[in-house]
């Protein structure tokens, strides 16, 4: 197995060849997720692998060296493929001066994955990304199809949203329209979870929007928009990266609603799968405590399985360095830049 960088060319079209990968690409190797994370402070690495490319994102954490972080990545099948090119991977990295990388495949979340990836020098870490319990629904079928294989209360909540005159469609990208996205998402925020600025979520979905990679969709009632979502498209794949709906006017059934009108579009783009992006984990999905169960109720109302994954793991490069990182470093690096930006580090 031989690494080097991608071309100047292959950058170019780098999405194409994510989808090419094993497992069929994923929304957040691509290449515009790469580059809106410069505004963050990371730098993209762009690497072919024979048969699978990489997404790496790049920092410099002094005075340890370089840190490497794949983002839902590498785009593999099966643990024996991860396990096959990390040696290569360490070495390719180790002679950049890289001390660490960390990882988040999407394999499944099976004890004897997760130790076949240990046994190969992977360590477990935190989680990064929000999907790593998720709710996955196949749209390949007729949209018919699709919803009737809904929930019965998710059925019942659209059918009363169409009632109500609720109305959905794709929208622009446009300054405007993300200034209503931000406000609903900051007012679904509140004292729930924390968000970004606006402009980084501005010029993160119109980035997407301006690469075909993205889009807007609105429910409005009465010309008023109450639930909105953003979602990301890579080839057959898409994801419900960011969403938000009024706490001010209740509205049965307009955010399900709104997922039809998803699908229906992402069908005529090809896709034929849909992650919604996030869930309690399966194990908790009847935990009424749990922070996530409203979000879980909502989404296993589609898909009533829960898929999980292995998880996020750290590679160590240099070890005496990867050692000081994992105790004081990494610590210390999230909560400085949490400060002083008011956002993850990640």
């Amino acid at each position: 197995m031989t690494t080097r960088f991608a071309t100047p060319d292959e950058i170019a079209r780098w999405n194409s060849i994510i989808r090419d990968n094993p497992d069929g690409g994923n929304v957040m190797q691509g290449r515009e997720f790469a580059e809106q994370k410069r505004a963050t402070g990371w730098t993209p690495v762009y690497l072919m692998m024979d048969g699978t490319a990489l997404t790496v994102l790049q920092k410099t954490v002094l005075p340890l060296g370089r840190y490497w972080y794949v983002p839902k990545g590498p785009g593999v099948r099966d643990a024996a493929a991860l396990v096959a090119l990390l040696p290569e991977l360490k070495a390719f990295a180790a002679r950049r001066g890289v001390f660490g990388i960390k990882v988040d495949p999407e394999l499944p979340a099976d004890p004897a994955v997760a130790a076949t990836l240990e046994a190969a020098g992977l360590m477990r870490t935190v989680n990064v990304q929000p999907n790593v319990s998720t709710v996955i629904l196949d749209i390949s079928g007729d949209l018919e199809s699709i919803e009737a294989s809904f929930g019965s209360k998710t059925r019942y909540n659209i059918r009363a949203a169409r009632k109500a005159g609720v109305e959905t469609r794709v929208v622009e990208v446009d300054d405007e329209n993300c200034r209503i996205f931000y406000r609903l998402l900051d007012e679904t925020a509140e004292g729930s979870f924390s968000i970004r600025s606006e402009e980084y979520y501005t010029a993160f979905w119109q980035r997407h929007a301006r690469a075909q990679a993205g889009a807007f969709l609105f429910a409005y009632v009465d010309g008023d928009v109450v639930s909105a979502d953003f979602i990301m498209v890579l080839g057959a794949k898409a994801s419900r990266k960011d969403a938000a709906s009024t706490r001010k006017r209740t509205v049965r059934g307009a955010s399900a609603l709104l997922e039809v009108a998803a699908i229906e579009w992402l069908k005529t783009r090809g896709v034929t799968e849909y992650d919604l992006c996030g869930a309690p984990p399966s194990s908790e999905a009847k935990n009424k405590d749990h922070e996530h169960y409203g979000i879980g109720m909502f989404k296993t109302g589609f898909n009533s399985t829960i898929t999980d994954f292995v998880g996020t793991f750290d590679l160590p490069v240099r070890p005496l360095q990867h050692r000081a990182w994992l105790r004081i470093g990494e610590r210390a690096a999230l909560k400085i830049h949490r400060m002083r930006h008011h956002e993850s580090w990640y």
